[in-house]
């Protein structure tokens, strides 16, 4: 699987201090954004993304800061409460229209059982959910909430609850 890289439609760019995943074109709603590759972990740290029951994509450790930014730029995929993008599999799809220079964002909550480093949320959406710190802490409504955005570990997880 090959990953896309900076200059097939996104860029890194540093704003406020953070970094942050953008748009460089118009995508419309559900296309593809782009996959994610790395390392595969069982263990979650403060950059992985679950992409499984027990499985994490991590970034292999060694690589330049620009490979960092062309290969590994999912990575600076941040978190919104109101997300424009949503991880299924090991791709991204867009929730909604995104215009170019638009920040590329999904919910932590959305794959993450439980976060190796909890934070609260500064989004500023009228719908924040305060402290993200994984799906597990979610109360019953919020789970329903985010079913719509759900990765496919977790679905299964929210399916055999409500059987």
């Amino acid at each position: 699987m090959t990953a896309t890289n900076a200059r097939d439609g996104f860029a890194v760019v540093r704003a406020g201090g953070e970094f942050r995943l953008v748009a460089q074109r118009e995508f419309s709603t559900g296309s593809r954004l782009f996959a994610v590759d790395g390392h595969l972990t069982e263990t979650p740290t403060r950059y992985s993304v679950q992409v499984g029951a027990e499985i994490h994509l991590d970034l292999p450790g060694g690589h330049a800061p620009e490979e960092m930014m062309d290969r590994f730029f999912w990575r600076f995929t941040n978190h919104s409460c109101a997300p424009n993008a949503q991880l299924r599999g090991r791709e991204f799809f867009a929730l909604r229209p995104i215009e170019p220079w638009q920040e590329i964002t999904f919910h932590y909550d959305t794959t993450e059982y439980e976060m190796a480093e909890p934070f609260d949320c500064r989004c500023g959406e009228e719908s924040c959910f305060g402290r993200i710190q994984g799906f597990k802490f979610r109360t019953a409504a919020e789970r329903e909430l985010l079913r719509p955005m759900l990765a496919d570990h977790l679905l299964a997880m929210v399916n055999v609850v409500h059987r």
